[in-house]
């Protein structure tokens, strides 16, 4: 290396000047935030008197210093060959692991940072950029050697298809036997993601060709479904207990997330680039991590209650979330539960690189993690993580704090350095001599010496139960001089910032620090993730710590726009009428309305040709890509107007999609539908300009009861005010253009997609639109169907007819409102014998036939026919895989099946072809085509209810869909005044079933209606729905504590042992546990039962702390005992219909009997159990069943 006073001086002699502090990267605005973007304060200059020179003099020697600290600490293990970073600690020095090298890469970039701010340099920042590019680049081409498995996984989410997140660092190869390792990383692309986009934007070329566009388009596919991927996470483990098992994680989802608003309408080739060279995001996917992300906060999986990655995710170098209390909550969260003296642990009974692990067992049994409670090891590099959050927060505080607990925590090298302290704190009150220098070594952890701790016990009993007096080492691989490069490149961060060498601007050019409403808007014809200023803000909010993340623009605003609720945002409504017909008898009532010819040149398409269109994004021969999965586009992205081949073009929803699933053709539901799009738009759009949603009218929506309706909603809109949280503009679509969020799809050229096609397929879609069927007049548009009658495909008139019979009938008789149920019957004999593609005639199938019935049986509201038909057809919901993955982050568990028949449980996302496999299965399908179609119904319903309405499913872990079914069933019974009147599921509307289930659900809220219920259908409703008590599961947790012999139920027994050491009682799967339990009753009014004895011993020994059972606690036994009780002193002879009716009350309820035979249970530890055939119980009531 060039002697240093030999340097100095040439630089000194040369430089022309110092760009200080106002020196813009690739036209970024710099904050003026904080001390530490502040440009007078940059280099540290706070003394004004303080001679220039001297002070120039001391930057060039704090760079020098961190140009050597990083040449020897981190630039010192990068391969030659591949650019990445070795694994410098234990026995994985040939392996690179991708989350490393991207913060590696970050450490040296951020020094590149601060060299471009020098201009006589002596070439260091290039030096140094490109060794960033070299690591950047090194990862790029080791994932594109994987391109076949990127391809399969974007569409599979599978784990064995997962990009590797290890390679070999010379050649850059996969590992071998690899597969033993947890690959599945979602965080792992999305920090190369969003740290690319970083780089980028600090004008450094990374990216050198269109196949590695392409490639990076296929990285943002892959991670758009990080909200229903499981993966390993960030530590490789997967679930806390390392059972090699995937689980959604926070930090992912919300790395993710952010990844995606860098990545939208970002361009690869910087400042030069191209059209072509432009990444595109799914809205809708970016939506839904947004509001998973959210839901999971501050959890970070169902297994870890929290996690030190949410540290990485909620602050540098994520900013995934905005959200003061938020933030602050899951930040608080973590020191509470992980902060330790030398570091923060990973997550809670963390055993990795503790004593107590076997070194040689790569996964844990089940029963194994207990041991590692308070014995985790401690990572100090999480409190450098704390400081540079500080730094982003201007929080002079907390960066001491951090700063202080870790200097003793580091360990020095043998590397010289001036004589003269470089740096002198101005907000610390510690010596030069004991701060923190560059120089020093990032722990990797400390662990927990059980030796050492065991000798000095020897001495001092009474620290042997101290968690204070536990006794740390430092991992091993520090006193052999190996370096820690995750840690030890966030160190040289934390010390660049707090150096005030290099600013949080430098650090984050994309500004993602800053509120999406306050950073530089973008000069681009691509849409992008940035305007949130619409929604609303609140002053009611406590200060905290991230409270001062926000800049004196955002404290401005919040206090003159503090009194507004709702977003004002406004909605432009383009209404088009299928006919010129139609628009004359819309105008008649003031809704003025277009037709397709109208609005030419603009093109409306369906949402499936935006689908075809995107099929060429990122497509790629060479690799071997194809272009963006066939997934629908929810509700956002059909609000944007697209420049497609020189034609603009719109799409309407789903929700006016004929091909979609039968719900649609439900006016009702429609309408209702329309409202909840809004409402949704309002909530979730974050892009620039104003949304356009179509509404496609079409002559049927005019027919039935449900016209005034439809034409009350279009007043609205006309009027401008759905409700007080929706603002929308009725607007012809010429007009509304002016004003929209405007997507050009520049990859898809006249050649791909000719102009001509657009124009025919908007044609075609006008002339099916067009068809009126058997309408004459306009007076002919709106008829009354009638109420159809349920179908018995069991008892069917045409059971004996031959095939040709069969064919005949169909083909001879006409469909009306009075045969339609016959030739259902008709065609499904058909079915039966030789499935869909049966042929009735020529070029005429029984798929055919059925399609035509279920339109036809639209046009008549005959839901029956409806529902049957598209059983038949296995017709699936298209947003049916999200509306699961929406329950299941909210901490519910979903189970598929019939009621009284086996269930299937779904405690992980899934894909949609693994949904319909169940739906279909032998199970469901084949015990009831109408449950096929019924329970999907349900499920859409229940994950709106969830998004609108969360509060409604208090108390319910485990979303059973086939009990929930069968308390709508019950709900119906109840609501009936007609005895005899024969009304089922099967015949009533989607709308009507959709209030039948906001019914039962909000009367178990205490509506109403719930104090017209008896006890026992009190009972029955709340077990249909598994609804249990507040701190039930708390309460269990405390009855097992002091029940050795374990809890048994439905000869089911939960030990007390391996349970309490393996799970805790805030855990969720405890919670899981306990429910798979409860899920063996087969009765929902005697599950009811188990939960109020549950409730009743809990309550017992609460108040009386000295008891504990020293048998098992059976709780069938006590139930039984309980009636048999009640039985005797009522003379009763239905002793549990008439037990079920007994109020839940200790005087003369049911409560009363089960604390005398819980206490009678406690002080007779050898009661044996009485012989149950002397009740008169009915032997009806099936009390457990295994499924």
């Amino acid at each position: 290396m060039m002697n240093e006073n030999t340097s100095m001086k040439q630089r000194l002699a040369s430089m022309a000047y110092l760009n200080i502090g106002n020196q813009s990267i690739s036209g970024s605005n710099r904050s003026r935030r904080s001390s530490w973007s502040d440009s007078k304060k940059v280099w540290n200059v706070d003394d004004e008197s303080e001679n220039y020179s001297d002070s120039r003099t001391l930057i060039l020697k704090k760079l020098d210093m961190y140009y050597r600290t990083i040449k020897r600490q981190i630039l010192a293990f990068q391969s030659l060959t591949t650019g990445l970073f070795l694994n410098h600690l234990g026995h994985e020095k040939h392996i690179a692991n991708v989350v490393e090298n991207v913060f590696c890469a970050t450490a040296v970039w951020s020094l590149r940072q601060c060299y471009c701010k020098i201009d006589n340099d002596q070439g260091r920042a290039h030096e140094l950029g490109q060794a960033a590019v070299k690591c950047m680049r090194g990862i790029l081409i080791c994932w594109m050697n994987q391109s076949k498995k990127l391809e399969v996984f974007k569409g599979e989410q599978s784990p064995k298809d997962a990009l590797h997140s290890k390679f070999n660092v010379i050649d850059g190869s996969e590992i071998e036997g690899i597969d033993e390792v947890g690959q599945l990383q979602i965080c792992a692309i999305s920090i190369y993601l969003l740290t690319l986009a970083q780089m980028i934007t600090s004008n450094l070329e990374i990216i050198f060709s269109i196949d590695e566009v392409n490639f990076v388009q296929q990285l943002v596919f892959s991670i758009e479904r990080a909200y229903r991927t499981p993966d390993y996470g960030i530590w490789e483990r997967g679930s806390k207990y390392n059972t090699n098992t995937c689980e959604l994680h926070a930090s992912s989802i919300g790395m993710a997330k952010a990844a995606l608003e860098a990545m939208n309408g970002f361009n690869l080739y910087g400042e030069r680039g191209a059209s072509w060279s432009v990444v595109y995001v799914d809205v809708d996917a970016h939506n839904r991590n947004r509001i998973t992300f959210d839901t999971l906060l501050p959890r970070e999986s169902a297994s870890k209650n929290t996690d030190a990655a949410l540290l990485l995710t909620v602050g540098w170098p994520t900013f995934a979330v905005h959200d003061a209390t938020l933030v602050d909550n899951t930040v608080r969260k973590c020191i509470r539960k992980l902060r330790g003296t030398h570091g923060f642990k990973r997550f809670l009974r963390d055993g990795q690189y503790t004593d107590l692990e076997s070194k040689d067992q790569r996964f844990y049994q089940e029963t194994e993690i207990k041991k590692f409670d308070k014995n985790e090891c401690e990572w100090p590099m999480f409190f450098a993580l704390m400081a540079i959050d500080g730094i982003f927060k201007n929080n002079s505080a907390q960066v001491d704090e951090y700063l202080t607990a870790l200097n003793p925590l580091l360990r020095r090298t043998t590397e010289v350095t001036p004589k003269k302290p470089c740096h002198a704190s101005s907000r610390s009150n510690n010596s030069e001599l004991n701060s923190p220098k560059p120089r020093d070594m990032m722990v990797h952890y400390y662990y927990v010496d059980h030796l050492k701790q065991q000798n000095s016990s020897q001495s001092d009993s009474s620290n042997r139960n101290n968690d204070q007096q536990r006794t740390f080492s430092c991992s091993a691989e520090v006193l052999h001089g190996k370096y820690f490069l995750f840690g030890q490149s966030i160190w040289i961060i934390c010390q660049l910032l707090n150096d005030k060498i290099l600013t949080i601007s430098d650090l984050d050019p994309i500004r993602r620090y800053l509120p999406p409403c306050d950073r530089p808007k973008q000069n681009s014809r691509y849409s992008s993730i940035q305007d949130s200023s619409r929604y609303q803000y609140s002053l009611n909010i406590p200060k905290t710590i991230s409270d001062q993340s926000y800049d004196s623009r955002k404290q401005t605003k919040e206090s003159i726009i503090s009194n507004v609720t709702f977003s004002d945002l406004v909605i432009h409504i383009v209404a088009i009428s299928e006919s010129v017909r139609l628009q004359q008898v819309l105008a008649t009532y003031g809704i003025q309305t277009q037709t397709p010819k109208q609005i030419e040149p603009l093109l409306i398409l369906p949402p499936a040709e935006l689908v075809k269109a995107y099929a060429n994004l990122g497509a790629n021969k060479k690799l071997g890509f194809t272009g963006r999965p066939e997934r629908p586009f929810g509700v956002l992205g059909t609000c944007k107007v697209y420049r497609i081949s020189s034609k603009t073009v719109l799409c309407y929803p789903l929700t006016f999609e004929t091909t979609d699933f039968y719900m649609s053709s439900d006016m009702t539901l429609l309408l209702d539908n329309i409202r909840s799009d809004l409402e949704f738009i309002t909530k979730c759009w974050r892009l620039k300009g104003r949304p356009i949603y179509v509404i496609m009218l079409r002559e049927r929506h005019l027919r039935g009861p449900q016209k005034s309706e439809l034409l009350e909603l279009l007043t609205q809109i006309r009027q401008g005010k759905i409700s007080s949280s929706i603002c929308v503009r009725l607007e012809r679509l010429q007009t509304a253009i002016s004003s929209a969020c405007i997507e050009h799809l520049d990859f898809l050229n006249t050649s791909i997609c000719p102009a001509s096609d657009w124009e025919s397929v908007a044609v075609a879609e006008y002339r099916n639109t067009n068809d009126t069927g058997h309408y004459k007049s306009l007076t002919d548009v709106a008829k009354t169907p009638v109420l159809s009658e349920d179908i018995d495909y069991n008892d069917n008139k045409f059971k004996n007819f031959s095939q040709s019979e069969l064919r005949d009938y169909i083909c001879d008789t006409d469909i009306s409102i009075v045969s339609l149920k016959d030739h259902t019957l008709a065609t499904y004999e058909l079915y039966k014998n030789g499935g869909l593609d049966w042929m009735i005639k020529e070029n005429y199938r029984v798929r055919n036939h059925l399609e035509h019935l279920m339109k036809e049986a639209g046009t008549y509201q005959n839901w029956a026919v409806i529902r049957f038909v598209s059983s038949l057809l296995h017709k699936m919901v298209d947003s049916l895989a999200p509306a699961v993955t929406n329950l299941l982050v909210r901490g519910k568990i979903v189970t598929m099946g019939i009621f009284g028949h086996e269930e299937t449980v779904i405690d992980k996302p899934m894909r949609p072809n693994e949904i319909f496999k169940i739906l279909y299965s032998e199970n469901i399908f084949g015990r009831s085509i109408f449950h096929a179609v019924l329970l999907q119904e349900l499920l859409i319903n229940i994950a709106v209810f969830m998004n609108t309405y969360p509060q409604l499913f208090n108390g319910i872990l485990k979303i059973r869909l086939g009990w929930i079914l069968e308390a709508i069933k019950l709900e119906l019974e109840h609501l009936k005044t007609d005895p005899d009147e024969t009304v089922t599921l099967n015949i009533l509307s989607p709308n009507s079933i959709k209030q039948l289930l906001d019914y039962v659900l909000s009367t178990q809220q205490g509506g109403d209606s719930s104090e017209q219920r008896s006890a026992f259908q009190k009972r029955q409703m709340d077990g249909a729905v598994s609804r249990v008590p507040s701190n039930f599961y708390e309460h269990v947790w405390s009855i097992l504590e002091r029940t050795p012999g374990g809890i048994k139920l439905c000869n089911i027994l939960l030990p007390q042992q391996p349970t309490l050491s393996d799970m805790t009682d805030y855990e969720l799967n405890f919670s899981l546990k306990i429910e798979e339990m409860l899920s063996r009753v087969a009765d929902p009014a005697y599950r009811c039962l188990v939960v109020e004895m549950f409730e009743a011993i809990n309550v017992l020994l609460k108040r009386n702390p000295e008891l504990r059972f020293i048998q098992t606690l059976d709780v069938n036994y006590l139930i039984d005992e309980a009636v048999k009780l009640f039985q005797q002193q009522t003379n009763s002879k239905e002793s549990y219909q008439d037990f079920y009716n007994l109020p839940i009350s200790l005087v003369g309820g049911s409560t009363g009997y089960m604390i005398r035979v819980i206490i009678n249970y406690l002080f007779n530890a050898t009661i044996q159990k009485s012989d149950t055939n002397d009740l008169n119980i009915n032997t009806n009531i099936d009390v457990c069943k295994i499924s």
